[in-house]
């Protein structure tokens, strides 16, 4: 049962598979212009993982030193630039997160209000399973979305490739919405369950000398 958002966050992690080992990425050669003086470079993801990056120039493989990362952004600052030529091997290995805890606290905040409780407040243990499915839902939208944002900045036109991604992240979406709406039914039909009494005696409010009709 979860106790605080950290518990719920690393079990979204889990579900999502975006944990701090569930995105590797190797050989990224950054954007950036190598003219030999440039020392600024972007990685392709965001959100890198503390302590996962390394970088391989030339003969010296998968070095941490060398270079100033601004992990959330993706850009890398390097001590030295690389040469403006392309002989030279020059790419960092890493892993990434899609999101940032913040933003599944948003998420986790979503659904608990999805299920009648209160934003910022802790689901009740019995609407747990419920509060995860759908924050999976915003998990999976937020990703469908984020995926037609990265497109469209871009500069590609509509195609089949890029929009079947997307609508495979709706589709998951859809899927863990309603698993959530099933877990919810069947919480609150627990609750009520657990609200009646297993045995009793009914008594009837007729006076036990009236006839019978």
């Amino acid at each position: 049962m979860a106790t605080d958002y950290t518990t719920l966050t690393a079990r979204l992690r889990v579900l999502a598979n975006d944990t701090a080992t569930s995105n590797p990425v190797y050989a990224d050669t950054p954007d950036g212009t190598r003219d030999g003086s440039n020392v600024l470079f972007k990685l392709h993801n965001t959100n890198i993982v503390a302590g996962s990056l390394y970088r391989t120039y030339g003969t010296t493989v998968r070095s941490t030193a060398g270079f100033t990362p601004d992990l959330p952004s993706g850009y890398v600052t390097l001590g030295a630039a690389p040469d403006n030529g392309v002989t030279q091997p020059f790419f960092f290995d890493y892993y990434f997160q899609w999101y940032v805890d913040a933003d599944y606290a948003a998420f986790i905040d979503a659904a608990t209000v999805d299920v009648g409780e209160v934003a910022g407040s802790l689901p009740a243990g019995t609407l747990y399973a419920a509060v995860v499915q759908y924050a999976l839902d915003y998990y999976w939208q937020r990703r469908s979305s984020d995926w037609a944002n990265k497109y469209a900045s871009a500069g590609g036109g509509a195609s089949s490739q890029a929009q079947t991604p997307a609508q495979a992240y709706l589709k998951l979406a859809e899927k863990a919405r309603k698993t959530g709406d099933a877990l919810l039914a069947a919480a609150r039909t627990s609750f009520g369950k657990t609200k009646s009494p297993f045995s009793g005696t009914t008594t009837l409010l007729i006076d036990p000398g009236s006839p019978r009709r």
